[in-house]
């Protein structure tokens, strides 16, 4: 499988739990993955999980049920990312659109030129 498939499948399953944890009538949904590595090898990932339902923002947590995998997910689309152009970022948002498209925007360090 080629790196851009293999990164599209991690996206899809990370889409699979933000969808799952929102209600149905959603208009929007949007999750924001911050992914930390440490310098003990140790890593971290924290979410921030918000939709759109009846023209209100509702903040909320991922359904306890489906997010167990989400620090391996992301921690393997860093991985996967890295490997296939070197790019290191720090954080990535999911946005779940009007139309049920999907976009994602990774938020790379700022680096002192």
């Amino acid at each position: 499988m080629n790196p851009i498939e293999e990164q599209r499948l991690i996206i899809d399953q990370l889409y699979r739990i933000v969808i799952g944890s929102c209600p149905s009538n959603i208009e929007t949904a949007k999750c924001r993955f911050d992914y930390q590595r440490f310098g003990d090898g140790s890593s971290s990932v924290n979410q921030r999980f918000e939709y759109v339902e009846a023209g209100n923002l509702v903040s909320a947590g991922l359904n306890r049920n489906l997010r167990a995998p989400v620090m391996q997910l992301v921690k393997q689309l860093h991985m996967k990312m890295k490997a296939h152009t070197g790019g290191d970022w720090q954080a990535f948002t999911l946005l779940v659109n009007k139309d049920g498209s999907v976009t994602t925007k990774f938020e790379y360090p700022e680096t002192n030129l």
